[in-house]
Order: structure tokens, then sequence, then C-alpha cells
């Protein structure tokens, strides 16, 4: 039995520009699941990215995919989580990006393994799970 993941922003974003490896993991993936699953703050990092760049063609494929998947909003639990590692990496010396830490907390908040290519970031997290579909074949 597959476990659910939450998607990091750049999995979305290699499936927006057709990534093999990851348009064959998603695949199996819905084949135990529905919906795929990502944080409120990827749906801010994608949105906010493409219009950037005035997408709007991937813009809208976007929307779509968004409108059909379950989004995590950020709520005081997850909070909490983020605080206690944000603390923890900052005694240790391992500054992350923010955001970065709150995508993490959502996942471990819902117990869910984050698929990321960014590991470097996230393999610092204690109890946090992940894989990345990059480097799946």
């Amino acid at each position: 039995m597959m476990q659910k993941v939450l998607l990091d922003s750049n999995m979305i974003s290699y499936f927006l520009r057709g990534e093999p490896s990851v348009i064959t993991e998603l695949a199996k993936y819905q084949g135990y699941f529905e919906q795929i699953t990502f944080s409120i703050l990827t749906y801010y990092e994608i949105v906010s990215g493409l219009k950037y760049r005035d997408s709007r063609k991937l813009l809208t494929i976007f929307e779509e995919l968004a409108s059909e998947s379950e989004i995590i909003g950020f709520d005081q639990d997850t909070a909490k989580i983020t605080s206690e590692i944000y603390c923890d990496l900052r005694q240790r010396g391992l500054l992350i990006p923010p955001i970065d830490i709150f995508i993490g907390a959502t996942a471990i908040q819902h117990d869910l393994v984050l698929v990321t290519a960014n590991t470097r970031h996230f393999q610092i997290m204690q109890n946090l799970k992940h894989t990345n579909w990059m480097n799946h074949s």
C-alpha cells in the first residue's frame, strides 16, 4: 500500500513541464488516491511564479489541477510544528527558506511523505519522511 504524499512546489513544476518520471510516479499514485495533495504555500509559490512569468497556459492548467486537488491550509497546530523545526534548525546552524519549513511542517502535521527534488533542505528536518520522484525510473 502506498502512503499518502504531499507534493512540494518543485514536483508540481516538473509535472506542469511534462517531466516523464514525475508523470509516471503521479500516475502510479493516482491508482491509490483520487486526489493529489499539496500545501496552500505550494499553491502560492506556483501561482506567483507562473504569474510573474506571465505563463497563462500553465496557470490555467495548474488552476484546473488545484480545483481537483486537496490543498492543506496553514493552521495553528502546523504553526507550532513550524516554530519547533525553525528553532531546532537555527540551534544547529542549518537555516533554510521559511517556506520550506512551513511545507515540511505541513507534511509532519498530517503524517504525509513529502515528495520533493529539494532533499538537501528537507533531509535535515527531524521526523519528516520524504522521497524524490525525480530519482525514480
